[in-house]
């Protein structure tokens, strides 16, 4: 199981991809779900949580709907996070840690609330507990603005995109092209990133449209967690990059401020990968929270 991508059937019959990283079977499970269902695959997370493998067995996979899995719905976040349990099962863990950033963190929060007896703690980064009109606005004003995006971003575009109605794949393609550049931080703190996000993402993006749609649109219209926050009771660590474009400070601020004794972490040199750009001090942080945390593993 260990190392290569396996099939996994799921009890609905729609087969994922996952694979698990980190040799030893008594290290304790660390499932790393994938952002932007449609867009992302199991390499974005792995570029940015691999590096704790000599830690923790790494659980990376492909939802359905993207990447190598099967494009075949249920395409929302009932469904996803019941195929994170599913995987949980499939790697023999009884308890894991869970880890997740931008879209990834929402679907972390609802496993937190369905599942919470299977989890060690929650690890949540530059995302939120609701985006529906919010992140739609945002977005739009922000990529029209934005002095590395004002010139060549399409606002009708970014509206389709953000409220799930793009055209064709095309539509999709050119449209998340001329945003990416707003996920890293500011050019001036570029010298400084541990890593160059461009090209993580153009290095796992695999675009499926009818999946992006349906997260952006069917699933951000109904994802709002923020008034049950309070019921998250394992330990939680919410961080987040100074410069996040569509999930700012703010945002990550109310996830912690709502989940009882959570830990918030500022990323002053990153944008909406903080995992990535600050790759140090992030590793620094998780492993000092999840020891504190009494979280089994080897520190």
């Amino acid at each position: 199981m260990a190392g290569e991508l396996q099939d996994v059937r799921m009890s609905d019959g729609v087969v994922l991809k996952a694979k698990v990283i980190g040799n030893g079977s008594t290290k304790t499970l660390l499932m790393a779900p994938h952002g932007g269902p449609g867009l992302s695959t199991y390499k974005e997370p792995e570029a940015a949580y691999s590096a704790f493998s000599d830690k923790f067995r790494i659980l990376l996979f492909d939802a359905r709907g993207s990447g190598q899995s099967d494009k075949k719905g249920p395409l929302t976040h009932a469904r996803w996070v019941d195929d994170m349990e599913e995987l949980r099962q499939w790697a023999d863990a009884d308890k894991m840690i869970l880890i997740g950033g931008s879209h990834a963190g929402f679907l972390t929060l609802e496993y937190a609330l369905t599942y919470p007896e299977h989890l060690h703690a929650i690890i949540v980064g530059d995302t939120a507990a609701q985006m529906s009109h919010w992140g739609l606005m945002n977005a739009v004003k922000t990529a029209l603005v934005d002095p590395r995006t004002r010139d060549i971003v399409d606002a009708e575009q970014v509206l389709r995109m953000m409220s799930g109605r793009l055209r064709d794949f095309n539509d999709l393609a050119t449209g998340f092209g001329t945003i990416s550049a707003l996920y890293a931080a500011p050019p001036e703190l570029k010298a400084q990133s541990e890593t160059e996000v461009d090209a993580v993402l153009q290095t796992t993006m695999f675009p499926v449209l009818e999946t992006c749609n349906a997260a952006m649109g069917y699933c951000l219209s109904r994802y709002d967690v923020r008034d049950r926050l309070h019921e998250i009771k394992i330990p939680t660590m919410v961080y987040v990059g100074r410069h996040d474009w569509i999930t700012p400070p703010s945002v990550g601020k109310a996830v912690a401020d709502g989940i009882p004794g959570a830990k918030f972490v500022v990323y002053e040199k990153s944008g909406h990968f903080a995992a990535l750009e600050e790759k140090t001090k992030f590793r620094v942080d998780v492993l000092q929270f999840l020891q504190e945390s009494g979280v089994p593993g080897r520190y």
